[in-house]
């Protein structure tokens, strides 16, 4: 049996015996603690915003620490006034006025300049300095860490839903990474998208936990990489699928989850693609799920098409043996003995490859259901009866409500001929293949589509929920190393268009 196993996940799904259809009631214990649990750090958060009125000192000491507020407060000033300029006419009363005022005479209702004077809980204390009719006057200026453009500006500026309270306290237990997240929102809203990097760096320098943060010296341009550079986005990606499959016995996030792992090695359009990095990923995931006493099916996609045309994906011409064949540790006296046939298991892509408990009979031993599903590069390919959807969706619906975790999947359609793959069912298809949400992403972004080198930077969301960060690589003065800088941030995938714009403002 597995020697170093853990018990962190043994209590979510421990030795589960009941068929796929009771799979969340007989969690329904854990699910409840959990809830509980936030519920009870939900409560706790609105307690404390719901104190009487005190003057801004104190109200910082609840929410950041005073030297982490005052810091960030003289560096908002000093880099970022014109941002806060945006905040006052985007979420305050001073932005409809505005409006309003200068409707007849235009530069009648001018803001002169914005400071920071506060951070609270709930909101930024700005000291707005506004000339009317050629006369200026001060006035303090709240606005809520929370806003959402105020009626006359939102045809200038985006508006965007709050980020939930309950997953900025799962993220993070440090008041200054949900300062930094929610800033993020207000400055993607104000479109002051540069500024989004700068507050991801805020947190960092201020002691935050590093959202989004990356290993220095990675050199992704040298291919084959190096063998601690692997092992840090195995390990990068496993601890982000291990943390959805918590999060979704919890009832938190949705069971259809898939990662996007996309540096060189990878990535299936570049001649530096190699194969065993896919293949020692997936095992790295899997037997890290099976240190937490969960039973893993990984499957590899099977032939698909019809008649002669009957074919494997090149991309993934083989894995089922390679993977079969690789060096699990599962042997006798080696570090993960037992391993492989009874907590790690492979198959194809279909339902008949999903194993629900049963009970043994006459003397056998019970079958143990499958805990987690594994699928490797699930994928479209041309011809008839050529898409892998029709079997996706028959294994959704026998896996239930298990965790289902695609690595690297390509579910576009490719136009084949009797109208496969076309305009019929489109829609449905596309439907299907949005219903798996990104629980990590890693992709290099280059500076044309058709050169892979250099390297321009990278496209991050490193846990299912946390922000999605994009970071310049830039070289160190001397050729002494590189480094992955943040420079966008958001809470959803970033927009192309807004990522160029603002590398090209770096």
């Amino acid at each position: 049996m597995v020697n170093r196993r853990r018990v962190l996940v043994a209590c979510v799904w421990a030795a589960c015996s009941s068929p796929v259809d009771s799979f969340s009631s007989s969690h329904e214990c854990h699910r409840s603690r959990m809830t509980a649990a936030h519920q009870e750090t939900g409560s706790r958060l609105d307690a404390s915003s719901n104190t009487p009125a005190e003057d801004a000192s104190t109200r910082n000491s609840q929410y950041l620490e005073q030297s982490q507020s005052e810091f960030a407060i003289a560096y908002l000033n000093e880099h970022h006034k014109d941002v806060l300029s945006s905040f006052v006419m985007a979420f305050s009363e001073v932005g409809e006025l505005s409006v309003s005022k200068n409707m007849w005479m235009g530069g009648s209702y001018v803001l002169e300049e914005a400071k920071l004077s506060g951070i609270t809980r709930d909101s930024l204390i700005i000291e707005a300095t506004i000339q009317e009719s050629g006369k200026s006057s001060k006035q303090q200026v709240e606005v809520s860490l929370d806003s959402s453009p105020v009626k006359g500006m939102r045809k200038k500026f985006i508006e965007l839903p709050p980020v939930d309270g309950a997953i900025l306290a799962r993220s993070s237990q440090l008041p200054i990474d949900d300062f930094v997240r929610r800033m993020v929102r207000l400055c993607n809203q104000a479109k002051a998208y540069s500024a989004t990097g700068k507050m991801i760096q805020l947190g960092v320098q201020l002691g935050g936990k590093g959202a989004g943060k990356l290993k220095d010296n990675m050199f992704l341009n040298q291919v084959p990489h190096n063998r601690y550079v692997r092992q840090y986005f195995y390990e990068m990606a496993a601890d982000a699928a291990l943390e959805a499959v918590v999060l979704c016995s919890a009832g938190f996030i949705s069971n259809r989850m898939k990662l996007q792992v996309m540096f060189p090695e990878m990535n299936p359009q570049m001649d530096s693609y190699r194969i065993g990095t896919l293949l020692e990923l997936t095992r790295t995931i899997a037997i890290r799920f099976a240190e937490q006493n969960l039973r893993v099916r990984v499957c590899v996609q099977g032939s698909i098409g019809q008649g002669i045309f009957t074919a494997i994906p090149k991309q993934l011409n083989g894995v089922a043996t390679i993977l079969k064949r690789m060096d699990w540790q599962s042997g006798e006296g080696e570090e993960n003995e037992g391993m492989v046939g009874d907590f790690v298991n492979f198959g194809h892509i279909g339902k008949e490859h999903v194993v629900n408990f049963k009970e043994g009979e006459g003397g056998e031993a019970d079958t143990q259901q499958d805990d987690v599903f594994i699928l490797i590069c699930p994928q479209n390919m041309q011809g008839i009866e050529s898409s892998i959807i029709p079997y996706l969706l028959e294994m959704t619906e026998a896996v239930g409500d298990r965790p289902m975790i695609l690595i690297n999947p390509d579910l576009v359609d490719k136009a084949s001929s009797q109208g496969q793959q076309s305009v019929r069912g489109r829609q449905d298809r596309i439907d299907f293949a949005n219903s798996f949400k990104t629980i990590f992403q890693f992709q290099n972004i280059y500076y044309s589509g058709t050169s892979y080198f250099p390297i321009l930077g990278a496209s991050t969301l490193l846990g299912p929920e946390e922000m999605w960060v994009s970071h310049q690589r830039r070289d160190l003065k001397g050729g002494k190393g590189e480094v992955y800088v943040p420079v966008y941030a958001s809470e959803s995938m970033p927009d192309s268009e807004v990522l160029m714009s603002t590398f090209s403002q770096q």
